[in-house]
């Protein structure tokens, strides 16, 4: 859901002109730096309990560790700093120690973080607005300095992104560092930010590409491995190993190109020719016997449901797109309809926000007012199942140009 905001603000503004530059940050071995008597002194600022505190500051303390070598073992030294990882507590405090970061910006840039990964972000229209966000990236070093979390520069990168690629200014962001002085941040054509590759056109073009790449890697590891598989099997094993990588963050690279459609729906054509006895019938056939609908089916139907947890609470208000209310009740549709922007070219056309109003008002409202997830995925499901994008990719859902 972070990167659907993030993604619906990048597109908001470059609608107005200008770039974004984005400075994607990281922690040098974050869990492991963690000082643990400034945790501490965070834990009794934000006025958590005392003896509670006295419990954490058990679970943390007492630690020591060793390294072994062709069975030579080192003497033992204490453990002043880090949180044991693959705990339940260790991320929550980890969480609480970096929560202060954002104060760094004020008002000043948008920041936003998942655990030890952070972005700051700021429309540039002129020199002004670069010098504010340097400083905001200068005060995210002197945040780290102080609390003792080192920061990787040569993994701090800046991602520029406009409209038109080839008028990107490249500005020089950077730290400035003791004894070393102003060291700068390496600009990128192309970054991964929690899973899903960022690009300066925000065309997700080769995201795109890179999940096919790794679905058809899946894909061929289990037609080597498996040489005749049922219907039960295949579904299992494609589900769970290859569609999973062609529908992670969906919503946020959703494509609307003819060529793109097709070649991440080649991936699944190709899959369902595993099963003996569909390898002679056609594609539409094999999804029928397989009761299996289409990838662009499985996108469509998780913007829904996105739509749906959001109208619904289901995400904090502070980092969910702006979904806008139609209150107008002359207008036909559900009770729930949402209002319609006007869009000035196809990158804002096609996002998230806009894509999924027509489609969203069109639903009926016995399923738009389900009164759990489970129901209403069960009866997108059933109005959805007689539609013919649901084993026809090459058709569209009522309401999507």
């Amino acid at each position: 859901m972070q990167l659907l905001k993030v993604a619906d603000d990048w597109i908001r503004s470059l609608e107005d002109g200008g770039q974004i530059d984005i400075i994607y940050t990281d922690f040098e071995k974050a869990f492991d730096k963690v000082p643990h008597r400034r945790l501490i002194s965070k834990l009794y600022a934000y006025g958590i309990n005392d003896c509670l505190i006295i419990w954490i500051q058990a679970f943390l303390s007492s630690r020591t560790q060793c390294i072994k070598i062709n069975g030579e073992v080192s003497g033992s030294k204490p453990v002043l700093s880090g949180i044991p990882q693959g705990s339940v507590l260790g991320p929550l405090l980890f969480v609480i120690f970096i929560n202060d970061l954002p104060n760094c910006c004020n008002v000043l840039s948008d920041l936003f973080l998942f655990a030890d990964d952070a972005k700051l972000y700021k429309c540039i229209t002129n020199t002004n607005d670069f010098s504010i966000l340097n400083q905001c990236v200068k005060n995210v070093y002197e945040w780290s300095d102080t609390w003792l979390m080192k920061l990787n520069i040569s993994k701090c990168k800046v991602l520029s992104v406009c409209r038109n690629s080839n008028k990107i200014v490249k500005y020089n962001y950077g730290f400035d560092i003791p004894n070393q002085g102003f060291v700068p941040l390496e600009h990128e054509c192309m970054i991964k930010d929690l899973g899903v590759w960022m690009d300066s056109d925000l065309s997700f073009d080769d995201h795109v590409h890179e999940k096919i790449k790794m679905a058809n890697k899946m894909l061929g590891i289990i037609s080597r491995n498996f040489i005749d598989l049922d219907k039960a099997s295949f579904l299992l094993l494609y589900k769970s190993l290859v569609r999973s990588h062609l529908e992670y963050a969906g919503s946020v690279w959703n494509p609307h190109k003819k060529g793109l459609i097709r070649d991440i729906e080649n991936v699944q054509k190709r899959a369902t020719k595993l099963i003996r006895c569909c390898k002679k019938l056609s594609y539409e056939d094999r999804l029928v016997k397989l009761q299996l609908p289409t990838l662009k089916y499985r996108r469509f139907r998780g913007d829904m449901i996105e739509v749906f947890k959001i109208l619904n609470g289901f995400y904090d208000d502070n980092v969910v797109p702006c979904l806008v209310r139609n209150l107008d009740t002359r207008n036909r549709g559900n009770s729930l309809k949402l209002k319609v922007d006007r869009c000035n070219f196809d990158l804002r056309k096609y996002s998230f926000c806009n894509r999924v109003v027509n489609v969203w008002n069109l639903l009926p409202d016995y399923v738009v007012t389900s009164s759990s997830l489970n129901m209403f995925k069960n009866n997108l499901d059933k109005h959805w199942k007689c539609e013919s994008f649901y084993y026809d990719f090459e058709a569209s859902p009522a309401g999507f140009e």
